[in-house]
């Protein structure tokens, strides 16, 4: 089962990474989940039969399940869409914890104009009202502390339950930032942020981060499984990156970030203004840091 499930998966990806599919194919792709607990069933009702016949007919299931995934994604008809704005005025707050926790969709995080007198400014677009943005933040003297998910109402089948987000933070305020996403299209655009500390958990998800340019020093973790990732590094700013990739496809712009040993670190690390320590946790994923 595992030889023919990574089999599956190889093909997927190829499929993603020459264009063919498109990432966000995954938002309607994990539904059929279900279909892996059939397999699982079927090889071992038919294990003493022949095993090119039970190999054939695990593929044929997934390949099916794949085959309706695509017709759904292309044949669904156009969704109405409903729009809603939130921000929240910077007030006395002088630094702020965010979690922000999004699926099907696609979520795109930056910077306000330098003026803005908000701390942050949101707007997001919601399919057939399946979902809604749901903002939680609290303050405490000069701490903040800010929830962003989905409100989800009923939920089809076959509704991809796309929504879309634009999140926008003010750049004078420190963040440690903490976004949880699954089946989406996720691009970080934290150049003119002040980051502390950045996590990201990423499941079957396709991601541009660039990381900050006033960085100072930054902690970053990234655990990303069934990804893809692209991580852009300004110029002036200093890495030092650890990564532990399982089945995974890394490629680092060497020609920066020399390999040291486990790390690969920038030739000016221990001196540089800006450092950004980052941690790359990633299985069957892609990621490129350049």
């Amino acid at each position: 089962m595992w030889g023919i499930l990574l089999l599956f998966l190889g093909v997927v990806f190829l499929l993603q990474n020459l264009n063919v599919l498109p990432w966000g194919l995954w938002g309607t792709l994990w539904h059929f989940w279900p279909v892996l607990i059939i397999a699982i069933g079927a090889s071992i009702l038919l294990r003493y039969q022949n095993i090119w016949l039970v190999s054939a007919l695990v593929l044929a299931m997934l390949f099916a399940c794949l085959g309706i995934t695509i017709w759904q994604y292309g044949a669904a008809p156009p969704a109405e869409e409903i729009s809603s704005a939130y921000s929240k005025p910077l007030g006395s707050l002088e630094q702020a914890q965010v979690e922000i926790d999004f699926s099907g969709g696609s979520l795109t995080v930056g910077s306000l104009p330098p003026d803005s007198l908000n701390f942050m400014e949101t707007g997001s677009a919601t399919r057939n009202g399946q979902t809604s943005l749901k903002a939680d933040f609290h303050q405490e003297d000069s701490e903040g502390r800010l929830l962003l998910s989905l409100e989800r109402g009923g939920w089809e089948f076959w509704s991809k339950g796309e929504n879309s987000w634009q999140v926008m933070f003010n750049g004078r305020i420190p963040l440690t930032l903490d976004i949880k996403s699954a089946a989406g299209n996720v691009s970080l655009d934290l150049s003119q942020l002040q980051i502390t500390e950045l996590a990201v958990d990423a499941d079957l998800a396709d991601y541009t981060i660039k990381v900050p340019s006033p960085a100072g020093i930054v902690h970053a973790h990234i655990n990303a499984d069934l990804s893809n990732l692209e991580i852009i590094v300004p110029d002036g700013v200093a890495v030092k990156l650890l990564a532990d990739t399982d089945l995974s496809i890394l490629k680092v712009d060497e020609n920066r970030f020399p390999r040291k040993g486990d790390y690969y670190m920038s030739q000016d690390f221990a001196s540089a203004e800006n450092q950004i320590e980052l941690e790359l946790d990633c299985d069957l994923s892609r990621v490129q840091v350049k």
